[in-house]
């Protein structure tokens, strides 16, 4: 089978059928998209090579090596491939000889030495070929593998000396510089193997994992991509799906403020009506209780018919969890946040505010009576007039809020083990 890489993915474009010696062909009228393709025998048995301007190429093995002939740049690829292998079965065995060192022994270091001067080479070799070839899409693969680095020896003193000024020079630097190697408006470094670790590392290693870093990063570079629509739509579609995807808290005001500028616009020419729906009712849901945003209002009766204001809360820090008697994770998390969260912090610096989401009273009191629940502002609302569904975002239960004094959302979906280590810490600190 042919496939091409893109995106990420590999798709096949054609296949054949070798003959008894192992030969086979394919062939068209259209030159292909430039880009990595590949040679798919089975999952185990593929090979890649470049295909460049230059389409008339052959594909064999001469001596255990793969060989090309005919197209320069495919040529020039395989090479490359070559040397990188060589350069692996080296390193792989100076490893192997490492293992069996001590760290400290003198055949340790002289082992480490060499495994850095291999990288070294290795960098040279990226370096050189990507000079020699800079106009020719190879030069532009290789280039990308190019480290950028901080020369930090050039660096005033006083930052040298200071472990905080340093860190905030190699982040700024290594945002600033990351894409300095690699191409990201070529549609051609769209179609090899190596984008999406790219994207990956930038937005999710070497970005600090906060709205306020993340978002005007993407979008300069979202609006920038925008002269090229097939980079404009992988890009923003990357970006989106990956705020949506992140495991680090608060990420979701990226999803919303993109979604927002990008696809409920109309920007988005690549959406289906279908797709638009689901971001739009996913941006309805979450833009109501984005981290650093005032939580709403809630004004909720407890089960004497008393009514208890959300935000006339006086303490410190508010825990507001929502919450159902039936919900098999509650039956478990809700009783532990009582014991290990309530009991464990001066209540003068913590109000829990527990909300039941549904509507049946005798469950919920018997919920509450059998786990003592008391101390607590435990409140319901069975005719849904308060809206908390959306304004909270309560598909699933437990759903645990942090607020400060001001009713400001810190955290969100905590479980018990991540609010009761935030507010020790909080509660510790402010002490």
């Amino acid at each position: 089978m042919l496939a091409h890489y893109y995106n990420g993915k590999i798709f096949a474009n054609d296949t054949t059928v070798l003959n008894e010696n192992g030969k086979g062909q394919f062939s068209g009228n259209e030159l292909l998209p430039e880009g990595i393709y590949t040679l798919y025998f089975d999952a185990n048995h593929l090979h890649d090579f470049l295909l460049g301007s230059d389409q008339s190429l052959s594909i064999g093995k001469e001596a255990k090596k793969i060989k090309v002939s005919k197209a320069k740049e495919s040529q020039q690829f395989q090479t490359y491939v070559n040397y990188l292998k060589d350069q692996k079965e080296q390193a792989k065995i100076l490893r192997e000889k490492l293992k069996k060192q001590s760290n400290s022994s003198d055949s340790a270091k002289v082992l480490n030495q060499k495994l850095t001067e291999l990288d070294n080479e290795v960098q040279s070799y990226w370096k050189r070929e990507a000079k020699k070839y800079d106009d020719t899409f190879y030069g532009k693969f290789v280039a990308s593998n190019i480290r950028v680095q901080l020369n930090e020896s050039e660096l005033p003193k006083e930052i040298q000396i200071n472990d905080s000024l340093l860190w905030l020079n190699r982040y700024q630097f290594n945002k600033n510089h990351y894409w300095d190697h690699f191409d990201l408006f070529d549609k051609r470094m769209w179609r090899t193997p190596i984008i999406h670790n790219h994207l990956d590392q930038y937005f999710n290693q070497v970005l600090i994992q906060h709205p306020d870093s993340v978002l005007p990063v993407a979008i300069e570079l979202i609006e920038e991509s925008k002269s090229e629509p097939e980079i404009f739509q992988n890009l923003t579609a990357y970006v989106l799906n990956n705020s949506v995807q992140s495991h680090y808290m608060g990420m979701e005001s990226v999803f919303v403020a993109l979604a927002e500028r990008y696809y409920l616009s109309g920007d988005a020419f690549w959406a289906s009506e279908k797709t638009l729906e689901t971001i739009r009712r996913e941006v309805y849901l979450r833009k109501n209780n984005l981290i650093g945003e005032t939580a709403h209002e809630l004004l909720l009766e407890d089960p004497d018919g008393e009514y208890h204001s959300l935000h006339q809360i006086s303490t410190p820090y508010t825990l507001l969890a929502f919450w159902e008697p039936n919900c098999g994770h509650c039956k478990k998390q809700i009783p532990e946040l009582f014991e290990k969260v309530f009991m464990k912090i001066d209540p003068s610096a913590l109000t829990i505010m527990a909300v039941n989401t549904q509507d049946n009273k005798e469950e919920w009191l018997d919920f509450i009576e059998k786990h003592e629940l008391n101390g607590w502002i435990n409140v319901w609302d069975p005719n849904r007039v308060s809206n908390f569904q959306i304004n909270y975002n309560t598909r699933t239960t437990p759903m645990i809020y942090l607020l400060d004094k001001d009713k400001k959302i810190i955290a969100k979906k905590l479980t018990v083990d991540q609010a009761r280590k935030i507010i020790l810490e909080k509660t510790t600190t402010n002490r």
